[in-house]
């Protein structure tokens, strides 16, 4: 159940599907076909986390896009297959995102913390959304022959990148168990955030991603780093203790 990737769209939910939905109610014939869909998947979006799965219907949706309903099925054929296109498009732009941001992040250490930041920061700013794709998209039958399950796939080899990259730079143990540390990831996120999504709680995202990052990172942390890090912690203590011997010295001769 880990990996929920339910993470914010570059855009303000309520101006762009305003602007999407005006767009539509204009005109939506002479529309490129691409725009009339967004336009029908905003509408979705918003009608389904105000109102649930079970309880929107294609006549509301459309409703708020302000057409008809037939012209919802001339684009897609039910209300399952709009709902799980509405959480693709959701993974599209964080696949997007998560490739301009992370170039130019260095140290996977680094990497890693935007990764699980970045991923708590939407299950809080969306957790309708969230509510949504856990109790519907990953319960679906075919869930593992759905686009839906391959963006899932992308999504998380996001973060097996990275620690691949922890390996081979020398930041992570060469014998960091990538699967498992992206398991212990987006698993531990799926338990901490629960109570929240379902109205029982908060989370404060900076402390929680700090927490799960250093928690993590203190068990794949290439020894030698450790061990020099030490090194060095001595060797200022050790400098720092000198220059007060020094100033000590000097304040007793001139007393």
């Amino acid at each position: 159940m880990y990996a929920l990737t339910l993470l914010n769209f570059d855009w303000h939910p309520a101006k762009s599907h305003e602007v999407a939905v005006n767009n539509l109610k204009r005109g939506s014939a002479r529309l490129p076909r691409e725009e009339r869909m967004g336009a029908i998947e905003a509408a979705a979006r918003a009608t389904f986390c105000r109102r649930g799965y079970a309880d929107a219907s294609i006549a509301e949706i459309a409703a708020e896009a302000g057409i008809a309903e037939g012209t919802i099925y001339k684009f897609f054929k039910s209300k399952r297959h709009l709902m799980m296109r509405v959480i693709e498009v959701w993974y599209e732009s964080m696949l997007a995102e998560f490739e301009r941001s992370l170039t130019g992040i260095p140290g996977a250490k680094n990497k890693l913390r935007f990764i699980v930041w970045r991923h708590l920061s939407c299950l809080k700013e969306d957790f309708d959304l969230a509510r949504l794709c856990l109790s519907e998209s990953r319960n679906s039958h075919d869930y593992y022959q759905s686009e839906l399950y391959q963006l899932n796939r992308r999504y998380t080899h996001v973060l097996l990148d990275v620690c691949r990259e922890g390996v081979s730079n020398g930041e992570f143990r060469a014998d960091t168990p990538i699967t498992l540390v992206r398991d212990l990831i987006f698993g531990g996120i799926d338990h901490h955030t629960w109570a929240m999504l379902f109205g029982h709680g908060n989370i404060d995202v900076d402390h929680s991603a700090d927490f799960i990052v250093n928690l993590v990172f203190s068990g794949i942390q290439n020894p030698a780093d450790t061990a020099f890090s030490l090194s060095d912690a001595y060797s200022r203590i050790e400098q720092t203790v000198a220059r007060l011997d020094t100033i000590a010295t000097r304040i007793e001769r001139q007393g």
